[in-house]
């Protein structure tokens, strides 16, 4: 199989590369390993439940832009009504200041309505789903990417490589020849956002916190949810909570989902009384389990978000034939759904104004200007 353009992985930051590069007229094959398109998006339920990414904020073009593209609503996080403090003992108690995300937007049917759309742009013919990345090796002929594919092995030649994976899945790679040693320990060394977390989501039939004055915002120290959240529709009909695991992967291992189930159940009637006992159904999702997400570097869970941004160097080997297009690759909003988006469309922009790649031997020609634009 050959194409002039490899992208590896289905999140949003390679679906939006192969949109663009394809409605460009360049031939893009993308592959993901998981047998769905969205990556570390991932939307389940009635209620809508983001058990990946919930979030964007104002000032981010990029997203905003897309939403309105394709009529997708988004709606401010509610945060009216007071916040809940618990302390190590369990104790729990007014917190005097307001939600840390007031003022953060949703999308209105979760984040995965939008990775489901920019999917429906890109032809069916040039996304392959379970199909994983074993190794890279260059010939004279361009890359030749060994892939594990659903019916066996196959081989993709392609001109260039771009890797919309983790990178630190993408330094567990093959590579021939290898990488520069500078590079590939960039590569391990990069953390991988929110792959060590887990979520906890409950459903109920009404907002009883919200009857109750609360926000749905509650921070503990005991946990085991660290930082809780009312994680509602933009309509009523089905509500619900959902909150961050504080403990490590280990730990949440050791409990299994069973137990840790009843613990966060048990900790959200402590915080809103007896009706959180009361949930229709329970989400939960630990990424660090997950392995084209997480390795064994991502077990704890990022208390803090790192310093993202990936401008690699190469060598003369890899240069021109490889690129990082990761959420962490992006400068400025590594790691978020906005840091997907510039890393997938500046990728998109490089390669639609780069003089190596022609369609039937002439230059793609492009006069939008990719800022906020989405061809």
């Amino acid at each position: 199989m050959q194409t002039d353009l490899l992208i590896v992985g289905g999140g949003i930051s390679g679906l939006t590369a192969a949109w663009q590069l394809q409605n460009a007229g360049l031939k893009v094959c993308l592959i993901e390993a998981r047998n769905r398109v969205g990556g570390r998006i991932l939307t389940e339920g009635e209620a809508a439940c983001d058990l990946g990414p919930s979030w964007f904020w104002p000032g981010q073009p990029l997203i905003a832009s897309l939403l309105d593209k394709f009529e997708i609503p988004s709606f401010e996080q509610f945060s009216k009504g007071k916040v809940l403090w618990q302390d190590a003992q369990g104790h729990v108690q007014d917190y005097p200041m307001g939600s840390p995300m007031a003022g953060a937007l949703r999308i209105q049917g979760g984040a995965g309505a939008l990775t489901q759309r920019i999917a429906t742009e890109i032809s069916a013919e040039n996304i392959l789903l379970g199909h994983v990345l074993k190794g890279l090796q260059i010939h004279e002929d361009g890359v030749r990417a060994a892939v594990q594919g659903p019916e066996g092995e196959l081989e993709i030649l392609a001109q260039q490589v771009a890797l919309a994976i983790p990178p630190r899945l993408a330094g567990a790679l093959a590579y021939r020849p290898a990488l520069p040693a500078g590079t590939q320990q960039l590569l391990e060394s990069t953390p991988t956002w929110m792959a060590g977390h887990a979520k906890f989501f409950a459903l109920y039939d009404e907002p009883f916190w919200r009857e109750r004055g609360f926000c749905g915002t509650a921070m503990s120290r005991q946990g085991p949810l660290a930082e809780i959240h009312d994680a509602s529709p933009h309509e009523g009909g089905s509500y619900s909570l959902f909150g961050f695991v504080g403990w490590d992967a280990k730990t949440r291992a050791e409990l299994g989902e069973a137990a840790l189930i009843g613990m966060a159940t048990e900790q959200l009637v402590r915080l809103y009384g007896e009706k959180a006992r009361r949930y229709r159904e329970v989400f939960i999702k630990d990424w660090s389990t997950e392995s084209f997400t997480a390795g064994p570097r991502d077990q704890e869970p990022q208390r803090h978000h790192p310093h993202y941004g990936l401008n690699p160097d190469l060598g003369e080997s890899w240069a021109g034939r490889l690129k990082f297009i990761s959420s962490e690759s992006s400068f400025t909003n590594g790691g978020l759904i906005e840091g997907a988006l510039e890393a997938g469309l500046g990728y998109a922009k490089e390669m639609i104004g780069a003089e190596a790649f022609s369609v039937d031997g002439e230059r793609v020609p492009h006069t939008a200007s990719m800022d906020w634009d989405w061809l």
